[in-house]
């Protein structure tokens, strides 16, 4: 299927944060002020998904408690707030600083880029679906995650993972990848 390329205003800036030692709250915070909508961070010990609701940031890790499977600053290898507004990915820097990338759409230089859904792992239930979670698996793999979402997928409709990628030209006019964001969380059709 061809990609639609469409233009688009974009900025990114880029910094270095301190995290707190009360991530959740931090996060939390900015889910908030931005205008991001969900959570996927990966720790030493799993993947964790968050989403942003009314009474605060959800977490699928308290929905399911897996042994050393938290949200603290210790474990965390990066983190990725997202939504359609845009994208706060938090990332250790080779000097062991954490850094904050925040892209944000309809804001900044024009461009252009395209969106790609990306099926993500697991349809089949691990345990009963709790909190607006589900804990899928897949296959013998033992590939655990609990994404929030409101239906089960399955093998015909699977759970997708939307990524923007922007694109730029070089001098000699070749188009070129040179970002990506996660935009948002979907079911939809294999």
């Amino acid at each position: 299927m061809p990609r639609e390329i469409k233009p688009i205003a974009s900025s990114c800036t880029v910094e270095p944060v301190t995290l707190p030692a009360d991530l959740r709250a931090w996060l939390q915070s900015r889910a908030t002020a931005l205008g991001l909508r969900w959570l996927l961070a990966h720790t030493d010990s799993g993947v964790i998904w968050g989403e942003l609701r009314d009474d605060g940031l959800a977490l699928s890790s308290d929905v399911f408690p897996r042994p050393g499977l938290l949200l603290r600053v210790e474990t965390l290898q990066q983190a990725r707030l997202f939504g359609t507004a845009g994208e706060l990915l938090l990332w250790r820097g080779p000097d062991e600083q954490w850094h904050a990338t925040l892209r944000r759409d309809g804001e900044g230089d024009a461009g252009e880029c395209f969106d790609e859904p990306y099926v993500l792992w697991g349809f089949k239930e691990e345990r009963t679906p709790s909190g607006g979670f589900r804990e899928l698996r897949e296959g013998a793999e033992g590939i655990i995650h609990a994404p929030p979402l409101r239906r089960t997928p399955s093998e015909k409709k699977r759970a997708r993972l939307t990524m923007r990628h922007y694109l730029q030209y070089d001098a000699s006019g070749v188009i070129r990848i040179v970002a990506g964001r996660l935009l948002g969380l979907s079911e939809a059709e294999v």
